[in-house]
Parts: C-alpha cells; structure tokens; sequence
C-alpha cells in the first residue's frame, strides 16, 4: 500500500469530516435563527453551501484516492479501474449513494428563495443524514455486515459529531460574529441558549455511541490503548473530546448565564472566545478521526 497515497487520502478524509460537521452545524443553525432576520439566516445558508460544494470535492478525491489503494495503482492510474469500483465494489455502491446524497444536498441550499426555508433545512438534514450512512457503510463498522448494529451505532456517532462539533465551529466561526456584527442583541441570547442546549445532548449521543465504538476497536481490553497505532490515535482523540468538554462546560456553567441576560459585552466576547477555542479542539478530534479510519483497530491482532 502506497504511503503516500494513504496520507493524502487522510488528509482528504480530514477536509471532508470538517466541511461535513460544519455544513450540518450551519444547517442547524439557520434553523435556529427563526428570530433573527432573513440575512442572517441566508447567510448561514450561503455558508453551509460552501461547505457542502467543498465536502463533494473531497467526496470525489476520495473515490479516485480509494480506487487506487484498492487496485494497487497510482492515483494518476486509478481512473482506469473507476468503473470496476464504482459498479463491481461495495465501496462504490455506498459511495454512489453518498455522493447522491451530497447533490441534493447542495441543490437544496444554493436556493435562496425565503419561502419554506426552514422545510428546505430539514430536507437538506435528511441528506446529510443519509450521506453519514454511506460514510458509515464504507468503515470499519461495516465489517459486522450490512444494515447491522455497530453500523448503525456509527452511524449515530457520525451524525451527533457533527451536530455537536458543527454548531461549534459553525458557531464561533460564523455564526456568532455575524450576529453581534449587526448587534442583534436578543437573538445572541437566545441562539446561545439554543446552541449550548443541542450541543449537550449532541453531546450525549456522542459518548455514548464513542464508548461502544471504542469498546469494538478494542475488542473489549484496554491494552490495545497503549500498544496499537489505532490505540495511541484514539488517546489523542479522547485528550482533544476533553479538553471540547471542559471548554463547553466553561461556557455553559460560568459566561452563557449572562449572555442569556443581555448582560455585558464582556462575558458575551468572552463566550465567543472560548467558544473558537473549543471549535480548534473539534477540528483536532475530526482530523484524528480521519486517521482512526485509515488504521487497522487495536482488537485486531499485530496492530
């Protein structure tokens, strides 16, 4: 196997875990923003459409990345055997249907006719929802068969990352800042509580699919933690999901009661703070995902 193809298929996989959760953040944010005034909202979707076009590029890289891993050939040389992949490989079933899913995706954002909105929003959330399977259908979770229940349970992983590291990219990136840029004060207040309050049950769902998920890669022991690649990769990864936690905690417990008040621009430039923080700590824990995916799991003997 290609060393340098497999590295630029990690990077490849790490553009595409980022554009993904921010695009969902993006969406679940324009949807959050019913009080906030239409340029705000079509903002947001102008932003989680960029996102959606980068993550098709990175989609379509992948594919000529993973024909090429699979055929043994250069990624120059992969286009002959694209066909063979895309018509004769599971990969390139669940890819096909992924890819599908990423056009209406994109087709349902680039309107920006105000009218149904938030049911475009919704629809456009169903598609990233089925672009997660086929990333679910595509990983290690899929070696227990089709359609079974580490894939599903992955699939729940997929979904709550990116809702819960999207609103918090998407949020302190974009989405606050153009709030406070056109002093919108109250939907401030109350997009902050809507975003801490999705973000912790995001959150939840997070920890809990992550800990079967783990357990699986493990193979139930703790050893592989300390002597496989895959184990060291996941410890980086749990380093960076704590210090998101401890961030949000901060946020949650100590500035978003004020921001909820209306109080000073203080705590809200401090909440904005720590919120970006916590946005550079979930682009860590998706970057080491992508490698997660890329490395044979610790229960696997000789790893």
């Amino acid at each position: 196997m290609d060393a340098a193809t497999v590295s630029a298929s990690i990077v490849v996989a790490a553009v595409a875990n980022v554009s993904f959760a921010c695009a969902v953040g993006a969406c679940l944010a324009a949807l959050m923003l019913d009080r906030a005034p239409p340029l705000v909202r079509h903002r947001s979707q102008r932003f989680a459409a960029g996102c959606v076009v980068t993550l098709i590029v990175a989609d379509a890289v992948n594919l000529l990345l993973e024909a090429a891993l699979m055929s043994g050939s250069a990624p120059r040389a992969a286009f002959a055997v694209l066909v063979p992949v895309m018509t004769q490989s599971h990969f390139g079933a669940v890819w096909s249907a992924g890819f599908v899913a990423l056009v209406v995706w994109a087709g349902l954002l680039v309107r920006t006719r105000e009218g149904g909105w938030a049911i475009r929003m919704g629809i456009a959330l169903v598609a990233a929802a089925v672009f997660a399977f086929s990333k679910a259908a595509s990983s290690h979770a899929a070696d227990a068969g089709d359609f079974a229940l580490p894939e599903w349970i992955h699939w729940g992983h997929l979904c709550a990352t990116a809702t819960w590291a999207g609103l918090v990219i998407a949020s302190g990136l974009r989405v606050l800042p153009m709030l406070r840029e056109h002093v919108y004060s109250q939907s401030v207040a109350h997009f902050a509580g809507r975003l801490s309050a999705t973000a912790t049950l995001a959150l939840a769902a997070v920890l809990m699919s992550g800990a079967y998920n783990a357990d699986r890669g493990l193979g139930g022991s703790f050893v592989p933690l300390m002597r496989s690649d895959w184990g060291h990769i996941l410890d980086a990864k749990l380093v960076l999901v704590g210090a998101a936690i401890v961030l949000g905690g901060i946020n949650r417990i100590f500035y978003l009661p004020h921001v909820r008040r209306g109080g000073s621009s203080t705590a809200a430039n401090s909440f904005l703070t720590i919120l970006r923080v916590e946005a550079v700590a979930m682009i860590g824990v998706l970057s080491a995902a992508a490698v997660l995916a890329h490395t044979v799991p610790g229960a696997h003997p000789g790893t």
